[in-house]
């Protein structure tokens, strides 16, 4: 590394790591190097694919849903130039399988503001009356500051909120799990009411849902390493750190599993590692650190179950479908979800074998289904055989023809640490980008950024490092001098 320029180290290069290095390596006239130390073979960490042997294409290990107010997550796709494979649904939509077999769709008209909001809740068959009301009244419970609601689990807020069993079970659960993979009784309250502040109840209106229309792959991992090998990023992929040394308060070296590098003075790591990853960087000397044990209060993981289907004949299915009270929580028409995938039509009622209620939308054709579970602690343990059984059930539910579910092919793949647990109070305990050391920045899903443990998280969470790096590097570039003759320099 040269000794001229800066050297910022970014341990880890998922989501975090790759949005933190970009924001770092803009060409703004500031000389720096920046070096990604990756354990795996390939950068974009849980956002990956890989290459199924059934048909030789690349396949998501598991589905990723996004929200049109995902900023950063927006913005970083746009730098790779992939901001275009992302659909969004318009008007926002979803097909609920109310228990025991009622097929309802909740259809929000966008651009309508929270007028939309109450026609489509109001228009959704799936709940009673009182639940649907009650639905509405959740906006006035919403605190002003997230962190209010911190100490307490997200079913009790939502008791306290005035939600119905009936909306809390058949809505509400879903709804949490899916976005904060842990059920409503295991999250903290404050997350559920940030995700709402930036999805039904955000101030532009309700957000909807979109999903990727190529592999991740694609989509984030091959573009992030062109962009940032082009930038000049030295990206070291199957290193992975062992061990930071410490001297004084700074990180001095960083320890990886074939060579060390060395961390001058003027240089910075940033560590997008998940919280079970965290500790062990540390000596033992500073395991008692207060942001150390912090963080170990994080490590518990929480389970993703994604379960591939392949069928010999095409069936006729929602783009995706959500189960309440059910093992399976989601089922994505994987076909539709392609550019290639077939044009929906309107199914024949009389072919289900389920109450089907609203109105009648666009099926599409697939051979190609993926199967969700969040939050599948209960379920993690069970055969490939159960689950593929389970996910089968649970598609037999919304198919018309049941002679089609013809299985040629399946795979489970098993996310044991998918996310962490943030229970109630882990505001406490997330920490923000700086740390006790003046050289280390917080990266990752540890990172306090509000929000679960979601893509934008991850990507908020490396800019916002990235901008702290930044302020510290202009500083010196501009010989140290105060915030009034800094603004001037820049004028």
């Amino acid at each position: 590394m040269s000794d001229r320029y800066p050297s910022i180290y970014v341990v880890g290069g998922g989501l975090s790591g790759i949005a933190a290095a970009e924001a770092l390596s803009h060409d703004r006239g500031r000389p720096r190097n920046i070096v990604i130390l990756e354990a795996r073979a390939q950068l974009g960490g849980r956002t990956s694919s890989y290459r199924e042997s059934y048909d030789g294409l690349m396949t998501d290990t598991g589905q990723h849903l996004f929200m049109d107010g995902y900023h950063a997550t927006r913005h970083l796709l746009k730098i790779l130039g992939t901001e275009n494979h992302l659909a969004f649904l318009d008007p926002f939509s979803l097909y609920l399988l109310i228990p025991p077999d009622r097929l309802s769709l909740l259809e929000i008209p966008l651009n309508n503001g929270q007028a939309g909001l109450l026609s489509g809740v109001m228009g959704f068959g799936g709940l009673s009356l009182i639940s649907r009301l009650s639905l509405l009244r959740i906006k006035g419970a919403l605190p002003k500051r997230n962190d209010a609601v911190d100490h307490m689990d997200a079913r009790t807020f939502l008791r306290q909120a005035g939600q119905t069993k009936e909306a809390i079970d058949r809505f509400w659960e879903l709804l949490t799990i899916s976005a904060t993979n842990l059920p409503t009784d295991k999250v903290s309250a404050s997350l559920l009411v940030s995700i709402l502040k930036e999805s039904l109840f955000s101030g532009a209106g309700p957000r909807t849902l979109g999903y990727n229309t190529v592999p991740l792959s694609d989509l984030i991992v091959e573009p992030a390493q062109r962009v940032l090998e082009k930038r000049g990023v030295d990206i070291r992929l199957k290193t992975s750190v062992n061990q930071f040394h410490i001297q004084q308060d700074r990180v001095s070296e960083l320890v990886a599993s074939r060579e060390s590098f060395k961390v001058g003075p003027g240089d910075h790591v940033i560590v997008a590692v998940p919280p079970w990853a965290f500790e062990r960087l540390f000596p033992m000397e500073r395991m008692n650190e207060p942001l150390v044990q912090n963080v170990a209060r994080l490590s518990d993981p929480s389970p993703i179950l994604s379960i591939h289907l392949w069928l010999r004949r095409e069936v006729w299915i929602p783009i995706m479908t959500g189960f309440p009270e059910n093992d399976i929580h989601w089922v994505f028409n994987k076909d539709a979800m392609t550019p290639s995938g077939q044009a929906g039509r309107i199914p024949d009622p009389s072919l289900f074998d389920f109450q089907y209620t609203g109105p009648a939308r666009q099926f599409h054709a697939t051979k190609s289904v993926s199967c969700v579970v969040s939050g599948a602690d209960k379920l993690a343990d069970r055969s490939d055989r159960d689950l593929v059984v389970s996910a089968m059930v649970t598609l037999k539910k919304i198919v018309s023809d049941l002679n089609a579910l013809d299985l040629v092919h399946s795979r489970v793949i098993r996310e044991r640490f998918a996310t962490p647990v943030f229970a109630p109070g882990q505001g406490m305990y997330r920490p923000s980008s700086s740390s006790f050391l003046s050289n280390l920045w917080i990266a990752g899903d540890l990172a306090d950024t509000g929000l679960p443990a979601t893509m934008e998280g991850a990507v908020r969470a490396g800019y916002q490092a990235a901008e702290e790096i930044e302020r510290i590097l202009e500083r010196r570039r501009i010989g140290g001098r105060g915030p009034a003759e800094i603004q001037e320099t820049l004028r």
